[in-house]
């Protein structure tokens, strides 16, 4: 299995099928329901991903930029839940990969799913986006993050990935910096009449 350490000046020759998708679509979402008094828990976010036989090149999945992101960190392992940080090629994203997620992965690849995938760009579907109260994320101890959340955000968004392939195992490294989506002052910005947060399941 090749594992390549490389690294690029430019964003846009790490892949073409990494693409921006993240500020777009999660800050919508934070935006429409920034006024209410409680954050959805919103299923099938990113659709379930279409294989044919063993290939992953299907093309439901790859006109889809929500299905593909770049591992960029694993912080904690509890229960077989394993979390961590995506990007696509903008900023990052905390993610919860679910212990079913983990074990197909593992079965499928022959690989732990935490073993040579820091920078590499895996296939996700089936995922679940929810908010986490700021004080929650803190006292869990699931993610590690080297700057302070904004006082004026109550909540962050995690994806909950329940199913996902390595879609290129090279370890293709950018030499350009990307911030967390919670760093983005058009994030920050959603916030500012923000009555209060109580997570609840929106089923859908």
């Amino acid at each position: 299995m090749s594992k390549v350490i490389v690294s690029y000046k430019k964003k846009q020759n790490e892949s073409f099928y990494l693409r921006s998708w993240i500020v777009r679509d999660v800050q919508e979402l934070v935006a429409i329901h920034a006024t209410y008094p409680a954050w959805p828990v919103i299923k099938k976010f990113v659709p379930p991903f279409k294989t044919t036989g063993s290939s992953v090149f299907n093309s439901q999945n790859l006109q889809n930029a929500r299905h593909f992101v770049k591992v960029t960190g694993f912080h904690k392992i509890d229960n077989y839940t394993v979390s961590g940080s995506v990007r696509d090629d903008c900023c990052h994203i905390l993610v919860e990969f679910s212990p079913t997620c983990v074990a197909d992965f593992e079965r499928h690849h022959g690989i732990r799913i935490t073993s040579q995938t820091v920078n590499t760009i895996f296939l996700i579907g089936d995922v679940t986006l929810k908010f986490v109260p700021v004080r929650e994320l803190r006292a869990s101890g699931k993610w590690s993050l080297n700057f302070d959340v904004d006082s004026r955000v109550t909540a962050v968004p995690v994806l909950v990935i329940n199913r996902c392939q390595a879609f290129d195992l090279d370890q293709v490294e950018a030499r350009l910096r990307f911030p967390f989506l919670y760093q983005l002052e058009s994030f920050i910005e959603k916030f500012r009449s923000r009555p209060g947060v109580i997570p609840m399941d929106e089923g859908c």
